[in-house]
């Protein structure tokens, strides 16, 4: 049985056995989201967590991630003093600040590695990737900037546990572990997000250097209605792929994403290859057998989130999707059972 706990460690002190928690990673997200909370009796102070403070969370002794606290509330009664952490991992500041910036004949790797370094946050560049001939920010959200350029081209921006970032490929390993429902599966849901799929995806941009209008466009078959999605190209991604480009990976990013599963196993680790016991990973892939579904295929981690209450227990909480959902690549045909449900097409 997995008995690994939680707990914070900063300026020489540690806290742990918290009694709710909730540990969320994303790769569409800059930055790990942390929730933490204890009650227990009498009155106290806020654990000496300050505006400045940098905490490593850890569980089992393992590197989780490296936060910033948001806020801390403490509630105090005649029985009880409860505190309650709100925290964010390093990356936050790229999500939160407003910032301005102009970058020219970088490839991606630097310009985000510059960015970055400027909110002194780590990052990890393990792609190789293409060169950004503009690259402009005005008033506005570093993160948003950042995550549009890693999408046109092909690539994952996501934290790591020492609250970094780290610029990748969605990986292609093999599985880290099998996963079947009624064995290792408490429970799951199919979900089939309509909403996110659009009948029509048009891109516009404007070549400054030629002085014409650029234009690209993609369909989804599977919508029948009109329910368009018009794009105006920023110039985070110049260079990293044309106007008719994008427009299909946008579509097929959606199309895949719009598919997907959900899955709570029991515990927050699972056993390697070597038999070590290993926290689960966001970027690394499953293989999930649910037979009444007739799902049994390698799906790729997309979000993971741990969590601890005093009903369930240790918890962990898988988001897992076709990896053509972070690739934006064409879908292949599968053979049946690689991962579909009988009846779909």
């Amino acid at each position: 049985m997995d008995n690994a706990i939680a707990e914070i460690r900063f300026d020489g002190q540690r806290y742990g056995f918290w009694q709710k928690v909730d540990i969320r990673e994303s790769v569409d997200d800059l930055c790990a989201s942390v929730r933490l909370s204890i009650t227990r009796p009498g009155t106290g102070d806020s654990l000496g967590l300050t505006a400045n403070s940098v905490v490593d969370v850890l569980i089992g002794g393992d590197l989780v991630t490296t936060i910033r606290p948001d806020s801390v509330r403490r509630r105090v009664d005649a029985d009880s003093h409860t505190i309650h952490m709100e925290a964010r991992s390093l990356g936050r500041e790229l999500v939160d600040c407003q910032y301005s910036k102009t970058l020219h004949g970088l490839r991606l790797g630097e310009l985000v590695k510059r960015i970055c370094a400027a909110f002194k946050v780590p990052v990890k560049i393990d792609a190789e990737t293409a060169v950004v001939p503009d690259f402009s920010m005005q008033c506005e959200l570093p993160a948003n900037a950042l995550i549009n350029a890693a999408r046109a081209a092909n690539l994952l921006l996501y934290p790591l546990p020492d609250g970094g970032l780290i610029l990748t490929q969605p990986t292609s390993a093999a599985p880290v572990a099998t996963l079947e429902y009624g064995v290792h599966i408490k429970r799951y849901e199919v979900v089939d997000e309509f909403k996110l799929r659009f009948s029509d995806y048009v891109v516009k941009g404007f070549d400054y250097d030629g002085g014409h209008a650029l234009k690209g466009s993609s369909r989804d078959a599977g919508i029948s209605f009109f329910r368009p999605m018009h794009i105006v190209a920023d110039r985070h991604g110049n260079g990293l792929g044309g106007c008719g480009r994008r427009a299909l990976l946008e579509r097929n990013r959606r199309l895949a994403r719009a598919h997907r599963i959900d899955l709570e196993v029991q515990g927050w680790r699972h056993l390697d290859s070597a038999g070590n016991l290993k926290l689960w990973a966001i970027n690394t892939q499953v293989r999930v057998i649910i037979p009444a579904e007739g799902i049994d295929g390698v799906f790729l981690i997309g979000e993971r989130a741990f969590s601890q209450d005093d009903k369930g227990g240790s918890v962990t909480h898988l988001q897992v999707m076709h990896r053509d959902a972070f690739m934006g690549e064409e879908k292949k045909k599968a053979k049946r059972g690689a991962g579909t449900r009988k009846g779909t097409k």
